[in-house]
């Protein structure tokens, strides 16, 4: 009877270490390097569900992390290793366009900032005050070379230079850009001010009598006209920096008009004293 005891447990015993070597597992390959033994229970569109040897906790592995899979069958599935971005000049600053010519007595004028009611973004107002500015100097230009507002902005968009990351320049990095020796910048400001107006009144009697009665009789009317007009507040600040990153002017004036074109002549006064008008 012991013999036969002993005869079952060898056959239960083998048996079982039969089984256990006929039981295969998955096998994920890293792109780490590392290997993972269990088993694969899902592939999602980017994960992938496993279950490691031995144990029956769930995991899920990205799949872009993992080479490849190795399936107890002993079909073998592999990844293609995921697209990595260049980040290297994702969020760098724009190349910066530096302009080869002679800087010695050239200058720029830059587009003007224009605030209306305290409020910016009019671009449209700031070009067309630098070209007003540009035709100004001008006229004055006998020793200098004002560069055309159509270069300057073509240099300035060639550098990645706009009203929104101007301040990100230096001076000096600006006129490298548009290759002078002076760069002109200002900000007309225009604000609301008082509503006026302006009018005339008069009258207007007629007499008549009857001698017959000795009566007199009268008629009166009235007349009159008024106009009514938006009175407007103008400051205009300007600056003037050399190829070197020195300021050589800075100046603000308010407007003596109320006028919304009272920043035309509060621009030349300005321009008048500065060092790159030619009096």
């Amino acid at each position: 009877m012991k013999h036969l005891i002993h005869a079952l447990i060898l056959c239960v015993f083998f048996v079982n270490v039969h089984a256990q070597k006929t039981v295969k597992f998955d096998t994920l390959y890293m792109r780490s390097g590392e290997t993972k033994i269990g088993s694969v229970t899902e592939i999602a569109d980017d994960a992938i569900k496993f279950t490691h040897k031995g144990e029956t906790l769930g995991y899920s592995f990205k799949k872009a992390d993992i080479a490849k899979i190795g399936f107890s069958s002993g079909r073998t599935e592999t990844f293609a290793a995921p697209v990595q971005e260049d980040t290297s000049t994702k969020n760098a600053a724009p190349a910066q366009f530096v302009n080869q010519q002679d800087h010695h007595n050239n200058v720029a004028v830059l587009p003007f900032s224009f605030i209306s009611d305290q409020r910016s973004g009019d671009e449209e107002m700031g070009f067309k005050i630098q070209e007003e500015c540009y035709t100004y100097l001008s006229k004055k230009a006998q020793a200098l070379k004002i560069q055309d507002p159509s270069s300057t902005n073509a240099f300035l968009g060639k550098a990645g230079v706009n009203s929104g990351n101007f301040r990100s320049f230096t001076y000096q990095e600006l006129c490298n850009i548009l290759g002078v020796e002076y760069v002109l910048r200002g900000t007309v400001t225009m604000d609301k001010g008082s509503v006026s107006t302006y009018g005339n009144a008069g009258s207007n009697t007629t007499y008549s009598s009857n001698n017959k009665d000795n009566k007199s009789k009268s008629s009166s009317s009235t007349y009159g006209s008024a106009t009514t007009s938006q009175d407007y507040k103008t400051s205009v600040t300007m600056e003037v920096y050399m190829d070197d990153g020195k300021k050589v002017f800075g100046q603000n004036h308010d407007a003596f008009w109320s006028t919304t074109d009272a920043y035309k002549s509060t621009l030349q006064y300005l321009l008048k004293r500065t060092p790159i008008y030619n009096r």
